[in-house]
């Protein structure tokens, strides 16, 4: 054989050989995030909940849940620091976005507390867009209402949702289809959020490129107020709060040491102040009745996910598709549909809640479920994450780097090394403020304090959280022997306490923190 002839075999066999490595590169695995509104980290079934959810429940069993997973404390200033992967104040998020929130901005006169994401902030979906994905999100936007600022702007190839914090499930106002308004008149007859947000996700994956990874944010409004719910879904669970909060948050204790997801050794923390003991009064009866609706949000939430993942199995692609479940923050005690005990319910069996730095308001269930790669039924103690991480974890799934023309840092570290091993850990340190409320948690270590003893708006003085004088002192825990901030070891630990509100004062220079004295003060009547 000739020495050409020789080399054309050697080029077809080489060739030959390497077709099939190519072919068996894995594909890029769609994405899914479904966040959910003002649910507490108690209030599904595989954490604890009394409150059916058989399809995370599933999804967890197929996959792994975070016993420590963090958010930011209340709704705009998580989204920012999911769909950015940095801390709300670096996206421009200090404080809410709407207008009920303008006296804040103003007084805080910073780019950090703006009334949109920062448009050098470059959101999980522009990321993913720019190599390829198809890019979808239905379900509440709310970080920014003006042209340039709407989720088809900040990268998303199709969207069908709300724009504002908060609105009716029935007849949406602020509903968008794209970026056309649309018309609640002319619904129609059955519409209900949850389930269009659903219906809508669905087609949008149907109508893509079957060849083309998908990145879906699936951002529900349930079950934040206003508590609307079909009335069939509420029929299912009536006379289930009868008992009163105090038996239920038994209850989920009880279940949550049965599931691993807290220490055998773990107490009921002590009742906050402002808590009331039950009584069944008919004030407290009401609330019972809102808690019916409540559970009904979360049941109709959870049969749309369903929808979501059979049809995902339906067509083949549940295998190599990362899906993140996780809540914007805790329990919210509200006043208008439930006072704090219940919130405190939906935390069990942490302290305090929603606009609250310890554990009840800023931790989250988080599920991942990733059949391709990560391993079933297990349950990742060993590492803490923040939502933060979720856009490094996503561009990391899809092997991805950060892209070098971005305006702003991430913060942001990926997850993905504790996803597929539940015995992996590498803690980095994490911060907090929110409302004047302050937290870093270092490994064990957490060090937190209240801005001051006021829980709720209160229409008569007409203030709230964040506002007056701040006399909440630092408390320190151990978080290892102590996750529901029982014990404060503030006193014997003076030089650990000294040396964290250093590095927290450090960290809220560098991100933009406007210390909330000042705030404060510029509010006072």
């Amino acid at each position: 054989m000739s020495r050409p002839m020789l080399i054309l075999l050697l080029l077809c066999l080489l060739s030959a050989w390497l077709v099939p490595l190519a072919a068996a590169e894995p594909a890029r695995p769609n994405l899914i995030v479904i966040l959910a509104d003002d649910l507490g980290w108690s209030d599904i079934g595989c954490y604890g909940s009394e409150i059916p959810t058989p399809h995370l429940d599933a999804l967890a069993a197929g996959g792994v849940k975070f016993s420590a997973f963090y958010n930011g404390a209340q709704c705009c200033p998580t989204r920012a620091s999911l769909i950015s992967g940095m801390y709300p104040h670096e996206a421009g998020v200090g404080d809410m976005i709407d207008a009920h929130s303008l006296a804040v901005r103003q007084a805080a006169a910073s780019p950090h507390y703006s009334d949109r994401l920062d448009p050098r902030a470059k959101t999980i979906a522009e990321h993913l867009r720019a190599v390829g994905y198809q890019t979808y999100m239905t379900g509440k936007w709310h970080l920014g209402y003006a042209d340039g600022q709407r989720p088809l702007q900040r990268g998303f190839d199709r969207y069908h949702g709300i724009i504002s914090g908060a609105d009716s499930y029935f007849k949406p106002k602020s509903l968008r289809e794209g970026d056309t308004p649309a018309d609640a008149k002319t619904l129609p007859a059955g519409y209900y959020t949850t389930d269009a947000f659903t219906t809508k996700a669905i087609d949008f994956i149907r109508e893509g490129d079957a060849a083309k990874p998908f990145f879906l944010y699936l951002a529900y409004n349930a079950p934040h107020a206003p508590f609307h719910a079909p009335e069939d879904e509420i029929a299912k669970h009536r006379g289930k709060y009868d008992a009163g909060f105090e038996v239920i948050r038994e209850r989920r204790l009880a279940k949550q040491k049965q599931l691993g997801l807290v220490p055998a050794s773990i107490q009921m923390p002590p009742r906050d102040p402002n808590s009331q003991p039950w009584a069944g009064s008919p004030a407290q009866m009401k609330e019972v009745r809102n808690m019916e609706i409540y559970a009904a949000m979360v049941t109709r939430m959870d049969a749309n996910v369903g929808r979501l993942t059979a049809f995902l199995k339906e067509r083949g692609q549940l295998e190599n598709t990362l899906i993140l479940f996780l809540s914007d923050n805790g329990a919210w005690a509200s006043g208008a549909t439930y006072e704090q005990e219940w919130a405190e319910t939906g935390d069990t069996p942490f302290r305090l809640f929603k606009l609250f730095t310890h554990e009840g308001g800023i931790r989250t269930p988080l599920i991942a479920h990733w059949p391709a790669r990560i391993p079933a039924g297990s349950v990742q103690s060993r590492q803490y994450a923040h939502v933060k991480d979720i856009l490094p974890t996503l561009l990391a799934a899809a092997s991805l780097q950060d892209n070098e023309t971005i305006s702003l840092p991430l913060s942001g570290q990926s997850f993905l090394p504790a996803l597929l091993d539940p015995g992996h850990a590498a803690n980095e340190t994490l911060f907090w403020e929110r409302l004047g409320n302050e937290a870093v948690r270092d490994g064990r270590w957490k060090l937190v304090r209240c801005y001051n003893e006021i829980r709720d708006y209160n229409a008569s003085t007409k203030r709230g959280p964040g506002s007056g004088t701040r006399t909440g002192p630092w408390e320190l825990y151990d978080l290892d022997t102590d996750p529901n901030e029982t014990h404060d070891l503030a006193a014997q630990h003076p030089e650990r306490v000294a040396e964290l509100s250093a590095r927290h004062a450090t960290w809220s220079q560098r991100v933009g923190v406007i210390p909330r004295e000042q705030i404060a003060a510029k509010l006072a009547p």
